[in-house]
């Protein structure tokens, strides 16, 4: 045959011309050449299909595999991320139990001011303004911070008011099982404040109040450069007097007070209507307590007329108002009328009593929602310090009186030794010359 007579394919062509017979020509030769392998490719066609079209079979399902797991590895990751998302909210809701609302951490959270503001944290700038700056500013919220630069000398009156307040609550407790505990931490009233008790109610009213009372104040006195005093009552007043004078502005204390004490409170909740419910009979306790104050004009020191203007009460006597409502107090619950989303202030509307047989309270009544807990013992989860150690008054039956404040576990006695200064002599010119003298008294200790 021709192919036993063909070169490989790689030799020449004209070598492989020259192997075939003369009765053949060269052409004939190429010819036969291209019809084999012609025939071996279409021999070997079905053959590479077939293996081309399992080959992409296989590519085909392995692609189909590799998007089935990658399905199901993101509907792994999504149920993950829905499973957390669970997880938080129901963190979330049982903090919320717990606590009355999430908020309840930032209400009263500007009183730890009391232990940072001070004149350090005041810088002026180039107008001489005072400006109040961290540390004391990183308590205060946005809407705080922008009321304090608003009103340059402000800072120094709330400082003020807050000692007023904190002295005036030890004061009225003094002989109290809880006697108004306060720290220098930022929580300055500790736990208490946590809870819907009548305690937590007087403490709101108290620091409300105090700041009313010495913005007020300093507004009168010139300290507080955004206001002065209450020159709204003008003209004639009565038969022998007239207004006049410089009046405290109690007015522009109580919309500070409002803006300033208001806006640390957060949610739409229980907790949330008592506190500001609350801070409005601080401030109007402060209000209501106003008096007309004169000074008398005339010839050898007659009054023939007087000047009148209404200057603030003592604070002392708002705190005696306010233990007066603290000790008759309503407790309360949330009526469901309406909605309370259209003001952020407090509703009378959706405070009643418990007991339905009560009437509603006034704006200047304190209310609560919870039970006081036990102030005999410490608890470190209500934040109790308990009364063991409180100095008490043996003879006494009121609530100073050791069988009260010592809740039933006794007292212990010691003597103690008083050294005084006694027997001063003043002598020209110019000196005071003392003894000392020394007495025993008996303390009375709860075991």
């Amino acid at each position: 045959m021709i192919l036993n007579n063909v070169s490989p394919i790689s030799q020449r062509g004209d070598q492989v011309c020259g192997t075939v017979p003369r009765a053949q020509s060269c052409e004939q030769s190429i010819t036969s050449t291209q019809t084999v392998r012609a025939a071996a490719a279409a021999a070997a066609a079905p053959a590479l299909a077939s293996f081309l079209e399992h080959l992409s079979d296989r590519l085909l399902h392995r692609f189909q595999q590799t998007l089935t797991t990658l399905s199901g590895t993101l509907e792994y990751i999504m149920r993950v991320l829905a499973l957390l998302l669970a997880v938080k909210a129901a963190c979330v809701l049982l903090v919320s139990s717990l606590t009355g609302t999430a908020a309840v951490n930032n209400s009263g959270r500007w009183w730890g001011i009391v232990n940072v503001a001070s004149s350090g944290n005041l810088l002026t700038n180039s107008k001489n303004v005072q400006l109040a700056l961290d540390p004391s500013l990183a308590l205060l919220s946005r809407r705080q911070r922008k009321l304090i630069r608003q009103n340059p000398g402000i800072l120094h009156a709330i400082a003020s008011g807050l000692h007023t307040a904190i002295k005036e609550c030890k004061w009225q407790f003094r002989n109290r099982r809880w006697n108004c505990p306060t720290t220098y931490s930022p929580n300055v009233f500790g736990k208490i404040v946590n809870r819907g008790c009548r305690e937590a109610a007087f403490v709101f009213a108290i620091t409300s109040a105090g700041v009313t009372h010495a913005v007020a104040r300093s507004c009168s006195e010139g300290a507080i450069e955004s206001c002065t005093c209450d020159y709204r009552r003008r003209g004639p007043g009565g038969p022998d007097w007239h207004w006049g004078g410089c009046s405290d502005n109690v007015e522009f204390g109580r919309m500070f007070g409002r803006e300033f004490v208001d806006s640390s409170e957060r949610g739409r909740d229980l907790r949330y209507l008592t506190n500001l419910h609350n801070n409005e009979a601080g401030r109007m306790t402060v209000a209501s307590e106003m008096q007309q104050e004169c000074k008398c004009h005339g010839m050898s020191g007659s009054c023939t007329v007087r000047t009148c203007w209404m200057r603030l009460p003592n604070f002392r006597v708002v705190g005696d108002y306010l233990k007066d409502r603290f000790d008759g107090a309503s407790r309360v619950v949330y009526a469901n009328k309406g909605s309370n989303r259209a003001s952020h202030r407090a509703d009378p509307r959706h405070l009643e009593p418990e007991n339905p047989a009560h009437k509603l309270p006034s704006t200047r009544d304190l209310v609560y929602f919870e039970k006081s807990p036990n102030f005999c013992s410490y608890n470190g989860k209500t934040g109790t310090h308990g009364t063991s150690g409180r100095v008490c008054n043996s003879s006494s039956p009121a609530l100073d009186g050791c069988e009260l404040l010592c809740c039933g576990r006794g007292y212990k006695t010691r003597i103690e030794q008083v050294t005084e200064r006694c027997h001063c002599t003043f002598h020209w010119c110019c000196h005071v010359s003392c003894l000392n003298c020394t007495s025993t008294q008996t303390v009375h200790q709860c075991q």
